[in-house]
C-alpha cells in the first residue's frame, strides 16, 4: 500500500519541540527508550515460558547505512544473492524486481515478470533454485487473489540491464479467514513475510489487531491450494519481513523477523532453528528481540536478509518515511556482529 496509508504513528513528534534533524531523531528514541523497555518487558513477561524472549540494545552494535535509488522509495523486500542486494516496490509499483549494487545503492538490473501484475508485492525469497515473489499484501483483508510468482534462479544469470522472465504461479487462501470486510488495518490475514525452507514456503502474517504472527506453509507447485496453519507467536509488533539461514555452522544460523509496533518502533526478532527440521519453528530454544529505532530515524522497516561475510551480517530495508514534517530516505541498513 502507499506510505501514508500503510503506517501513521499515533504520536505527535512536534509535541517534543524537536526539528527534523538526525540529532533530534536520536533524542526522540532516547526519550522513549525507557518507555519502550517497560512496554516490551511487560509484553514478554506475560507470555508463556516457551514464548519468552530476551531484549537486546541497538547501542551495542554498529549500523552501516546504504543510500539506495530514489526509484526504490517503497522497497518492501530485501534479499542478497551472488554479491548483490535484490528488492522490489510494493503496490502500484512495476512488475519487477531490482538488482542493487551493495556499494553505490544504484539499480544495476531490472527483471520484469512479464506475465505478472504487482497488486501488492511485499516480499521476495531465493531458495530451491527459484526466485519467489509474494503478492500477498492485504491491508484491508478483502483480497481473494493472493499468490506467489516463481521462476528459475538461473534466469538472473543474464548480464543485460533489463530482462524479462515468465513465472509460474501459486494461488492460495487462508482456510481460517471468514471475514473479508474487516476494514483497513483491522485484519489478521495480511502477509508481508516469508522464506523458503525445507522444500516449502513459510509465511508469517502481519496481524494488525492481535500483534501476533501466524506461521503457515505452502507447497511449491503451481495451481490453487490452502495455506496450512502451523503455529502462532506473540511478537508484540506487526511483521513485515523474514529470512532464514539453515547453515548449521554459520554465525547467523536461525531465522529472523522484522516489523514495527503501532507506535512506530522498528523491531527485529531472532530465533534458533531446531535440529529436528520440523515446521514448528517457534519452539526455538534461543530467542531475542531488538528495537532498532523509530520510523523517523530509519524509515518504515520492511525487508530483512543475511549478507554473507566473515562473519555474516544482518541487513534490512526501509521505505521512505514522511510524517508530520519528519523525513527519512529509503535505505538499506546492516548491523555488524548481531548474531553470534
Amino acid at each position: 500500500m502507499r506510505i501514508g496509508e500503510k503506517f501513521k504513528p499515533d504520536f505527535d513528534l512536534y509535541n517534543f519541540g524537536l526539528n527534523n534533524t538526525f540529532e533530534a531523531q536520536k533524542r526522540i528514541f532516547g526519550m522513549f527508550k525507557p518507555i519502550i523497555s517497560v512496554i516490551l518487558f511487560f509484553g514478554w513477561i506475560s507470555l508463556p515460558a516457551q514464548n519468552r524472549i530476551d531484549t537486546l540494545s541497538i547501542e551495542n552494535y554498529q549500523v552501516e547505512v546504504l543510500k539506495i535509488s530514489d526509484k526504490l522509495n517503497e522497497i518492501s523486500s530485501l534479499e542478497f544473492h551472488n554479491g548483490y542486494f535484490w528488492g522490489n516496490n510494493d503496490s502500484g509499483g512495476e512488475n519487477a524486481i531490482y538488482k542493487i549494487d551493495p556499494e553505490s545503492g544504484k539499480i544495476v538490473q531490472t527483471v520484469i515478470v512479464s506475465n505478472a501484475i504487482n497488486i501488492d508485492w511485499e516480499e521476495i525469497g531465493f531458495g530451491g533454485n527459484y526466485v519467489f515473489i509474494a503478492d500477498t499484501g492485504n491491508n484491508s483483508g478483502d483480497r481473494r487473489d493472493l499468490g506467489f510468482y516463481y521462476f528459475p534462479m538461473s534466469e538472473l544469470d543474464a548480464d543485460e540491464p533489463r530482462i524479462s522472465v515468465e513465472a509460474q504461479k501459486i494461488d492460495f487462501s487462508y482456510p481460517e479467514q471468514k471475514n473479508f470486510n474487516p476494514g483497513n488495518h483491522k485484519t489478521n490475514f495480511d502477509c508481508e513475510a516469508f522464506f523458503y525452507y525445507n522444500g516449502k514456503l513459510h509465511l508469517f502474517t502481519k496481524e494488525w489487531t492481535s500483534l501476533e504472527t501466524t506461521h503457515y506453509t505452502l507447497e511449491v507447485k503451481p495451481g490453487s491450494q490452502s495455506a496450512k496453519k502451523i503455529e502462532t507467536f506473540k511478537t508484540n509488533y506487526m511483521v513485515t519481513g523474514a529470512t532464514v539461514d539453515d547453515n548449521p555452522i554459520s554465525n547467523t544460523h536461525g531465522f529472523y523477523l522484522i516489523g514495527y509496533t503501532p507506535w512506530g518502533v522498528a523491531m527485529i526478532s531472532g530465533f534458533s532453528l531446531s535440529k529436528k527440521n520440523d515446521d514448528n519453528l517457534f519452539n526455538a530454544k534461543t530467542k531475542f528481540s531488538l528495537p532498532i529505532g523509530f520510523a523517523p530515524q530509519v524509515g518504515q522497516t520492511e525487508g530483512i536478509t543475511i549478507k554473507p561475510d566473515n562473519p555474516n551480517i544482518l541487513c534490512y530495508s526501509n521505505e521512505e518515511f514522511k510524517h508530520q514534517g519528519f523525513f527519512a530516505k529509503q535505505s538499506i541498513q546492516c548491523i555488524q556482529s548481531l548474531a553470534k
